[in-house]
């Protein structure tokens, strides 16, 4: 394979990475910007269903890019719900249920933060001839201005994916204390709610969906990992004590090139995992890798960062204290980096 990005690729990352440096002061109006202008949404979605038909590839460039700048948006949590409905959503399904989260008129999200979905604590019933759903879901991903819920309710001994409306009879959102002030999550509590469920998809499928969400948000945390190590060389080749700049004492030399040398390994794992992702013996493999390699990176930049930085790095100022609570709130996304390096073992048949 061509271990590469191409041209096109480049400039999808300068064009993303120059809009959202240009700054736009309002969450909402930011957020409208992305999905009109840019159709980020829609990248890797179909043509026929209102997509851009690009692959995987080019949404973990932009997952990358707003990983490195912490952006707000609600990006991630409604990339997850498309994803979601594109595997295991049926042709109608997918065209009536992804028009607005491409849009942008709608924000959805799935609500699973959790390593297995066979854990649910949702339980999917026929009632009256239509399918309702009882149970909790925590935390919930932006979960305070979602419109759409995708929720892994169990039935009959099977989990199906189901989509719910927040205006839905029997909906609760809460929204819950993050200890990532730049990605807000929520309780979400379901009594007889009302539910679609998404028929396509077999049980393959449904974890598919948490391996595209693992790539996805691998790329984040390069993104993340990415931006630390810049503002520690920058910091290192700026700051001076006795009359030298810091990066020239051996530890803060040696700090940095670890950070480095991970985010190089980073870069190579969640490269190679986006573009076999169209393969799902290979997504089965490199998805967890990917998730558990760029977690242990991520907290390590932040962390090797902060050291760098010295006290200043701790304040509220400081912008690297965010991504250090980023770094630790990813890598406890669908799992730790232990439970996704189990995972890979049993996957693999060790």
């Amino acid at each position: 394979m061509d271990f590469q990005y191409s041209a096109e690729q480049d400039a999808l990352r300068a064009s993303l990475r120059g809009f959202l440096h240009s700054g736009d002061g309002q969450e909402n109006r930011l957020w409208r910007r992305l999905c009109y202008e840019l159709e980020l949404p829609g990248l890797h979605v179909p043509p026929e269903y209102g997509g851009v038909g690009a692959t995987l590839v080019e949404t973990a460039i932009a997952f990358e890019e707003f990983g490195r700048v912490l952006s707000p948006v609600p990006f991630a949590a409604t990339m997850f719900a498309i994803e979601a409905i594109l595997r295991t959503g049926d042709e109608e399904q997918c065209k009536t249920l992804l028009a607005g989260l491409l849009s942008g008129e709608q924000i959805g999200t799935l609500a699973w933060c959790g390593g297995d979905f066979s854990t649910t604590n949702v339980r999917a019933e026929r009632r009256d001839g239509r399918t309702v759903l009882t149970g909790h879901c925590t935390p919930v991903l932006h979960g305070h201005v979602a419109d759409v819920f995708v929720v892994p309710a169990a039935a009959d001994g099977a989990v199906r994916l189901h989509v719910v409306a927040a205006a839905a009879a029997g909906v609760t959102v809460t929204p819950l204390n993050s200890f990532d002030a730049t990605r807000p999550v929520a309780a979400l509590q379901l009594l007889q709610t009302p539910a679609e469920v998404l028929a396509a998809g077999s049980a393959d499928d449904i974890e598919r969906v948490l391996d595209a969400a693992r790539v996805l948000l691998a790329a984040e945390m390069l993104g993340g990992a990415e931006a630390c190590l810049d503002m520690a060389v920058e910091y290192a080749r700026s700051r001076r004590q006795f009359d030298r700049p810091i990066g020239s004492f051996q530890a803060v030399k040696h700090a940095c090139a670890d950070m480095l040398i991970e985010v190089d390994a980073t870069r190579a794992t969640v490269m190679y995992a986006a573009m076999n992702a169209v393969d799902d013996r290979e997504l089965a493999v490199t998805a967890p890798l990917a998730k558990a390699q760029a977690a242990d990176t991520f907290a390590l930049c932040a962390g090797s960062a902060i050291q760098v930085h010295g006290g200043i790095a701790f304040t509220w100022e400081h912008d690297l204290h965010r991504y250090f609570r980023r770094a630790k709130s990813a890598e406890a996304m669908f799992g730790s980096s232990a439970q996704h390096r189990a995972l890979l073992a049993d996957r693999v048949g060790l």
